[in-house]
């Protein structure tokens, strides 16, 4: 499974036309269209602030729902920690690597989801020290087949 960051998604639901990787971005999603995609819990969250900031508190909520309806999307969680101080400790050895609290969360999500095979983002900083393959929708785009 490809999951679908949410600058992937931000550039999509904005329309940011005037953006250099807008073409790419679109294409990589064209190419999606129809296969099930992973977007994690935080990559969504992220992606109805942003959309909440632009265009109104009740767009981010529909847009939100959704995502939560489609068949096309599956909402990826990290196991429940039974404390903060687990939780802590999930996520320290992400942080260890150097990446953001908001990476980490991510990065979590992906090593405990066995499926994903791809994480398709714009993000490069990252990528490496994530527990999965990362692409740009560029590099995605070149590809003759995906996953």
């Amino acid at each position: 499974m490809i999951v679908v960051g949410s600058d992937v998604l931000i550039l999509h639901h904005l329309s940011l036309r005037a953006d250099p990787r807008w073409n790419d971005n679109e294409e990589a999603l064209r190419r999606l269209r129809g296969s099930v995609k992973g977007v994690t819990i935080y990559g969504l969250l992220d992606l109805v602030g942003v959309i909440s900031r632009h265009a109104g508190e009740k767009s981010g909520r529909e847009l939100y729902l959704s995502y939560l309806r489609s068949e096309e999307h599956r909402i990826l969680f990290p196991p429940h920690p039974d404390s903060w101080e687990e939780h802590i400790e999930n996520v320290m050895r992400y942080l260890a690597k150097g990446l953001s609290y908001k990476d980490a969360l991510e990065a979590m999500v992906l090593d405990t989801t066995p499926e994903v095979q791809l994480y398709l983002t714009w993000r490069t900083a990252p990528a490496g020290r994530l527990p999965v393959k990362t692409r740009t929708p560029s590099e995605l785009t070149q590809q003759r087949t995906f996953g």
